[in-house]
């Protein structure tokens, strides 16, 4: 049998250091399209969009507590004033024991994980678990103070209100301009102290062809969920690691929470027909991509592999 191998010059049409880059840019942008695909279906959550803090605040001697429960918990829950976004922590302290409190504070998904009956009742009830925000044990004996201090002398499970707080429509009170919201959420507008855009970490359906950040929740349904009052808490008081991190030392100014509370409002009722469009789009730019590629690797190996083959048909002749 006689194998042929051909020419230097045959070998060196056979292999292409431009096709190799080729197939490797080829392989990239393959991977980019699945990860926007991941992100685009990854964030969406059924039911609740967005991952409310069930949080008890802190409290010391010093008033540490006051102001801890002001900026980590003012956004879902009243101490006597009613249910918000979460429980009404009116009494909770005699409705529960002073350990399972603590447990729940401090680590509340490993409480919830665990099958608890009361951690697994309150996420029925409300739709979303507690996250974990990074409370210390002694911190969350201090939680549970401020609670007693601030509840009612006798409180009971009969007797804690249980309103529920209605969201106020934005055309009714705030004159917020969702155009402009929308604009600060993406980014064309750039917030006034520094921060990073809300498209950075979230998502809302429609907001662009391949979506938003999928670091933290879709806010399609934020306004529906949460209301103008708890959104405008959380945007001021930034209660999640997060944002805190982030917002911290680059709080937002009252106009852009204005603005971007009328954007979400706006959102809340548009929120499926926008996402079917994306699903849409982001379809077609799939295909259009896949086409790209082809047509790309077919243009630069045209001639791939025709040394070898033409060698192989001139030994096979002889």
């Amino acid at each position: 049998m006689r194998i042929v191998t051909g020419d230097k010059r045959e070998r060196a049409r056979a292999f292409r250091p431009g096709a190799v880059w080729a197939g490797l840019v080829s392989t990239v942008l393959v991977l980019i399209l699945g990860v926007a695909f991941l992100g685009s279906t990854g964030n969406r959550v059924s039911g609740a969009t967005l991952q409310s803090p069930v949080f008890f605040g802190t409290y010391s001697q010093n008033g540490n507590g006051g102001t801890i429960f002001e900026q980590k918990c003012r956004a879902c829950h009243t101490i006597g004033g009613g249910r918000l976004v979460g429980p009404d922590l009116d009494g909770v302290a005699g409705r529960r024991d002073k350990d399972w409190i603590i447990g729940f504070i401090v680590t509340p998904d490993q409480v919830i994980a665990s099958g608890d009956p009361a951690a697994t009742q309150l996420l029925k009830e409300y739709g979303t678990p507690m996250p974990n925000l990074g409370v210390s044990e002694h911190e969350a004996e201090d939680v549970l103070a401020y609670i007693k201090a601030e509840s009612s002398d006798q409180a009971s499970p009969a007797e804690v209100k249980t309103t529920k707080v209605q969201p106020v429509l934005i055309s009714e009170g705030t004159g917020g301009d969702a155009a402009r919201g929308r604009d600060i959420f993406t980014g064309s507008v750039s917030l006034k102290n520094g921060g990073a855009a809300c498209i950075s970490c979230h998502n809302i359906d429609g907001i662009a062809a391949l979506g938003g950040g999928a670091v933290a929740k879709n806010l399609t349904a934020s306004y529906s969920n949460l209301g103008e009052s708890g959104l405008k808490a959380i945007l001021e008081t930034t209660p999640f690691p997060l944002m805190e991190a982030i917002y911290g030392p680059r709080p937002l100014e009252d106009g852009e929470v204005t603005q971007l509370i009328a954007f979400f409002g706006e959102s809340a009722g548009a929120g499926q027909e926008a996402s079917d469009q994306s699903a849409i789009i982001f379809l077609g730019i799939g295909i259009a991509g896949l086409l790209v590629i082809v047509i790309l690797l077919q243009t630069i190996w045209r001639g791939r592999l025709s040394g070898v083959r033409q060698t192989l048909v001139k030994g096979g002749s002889k």
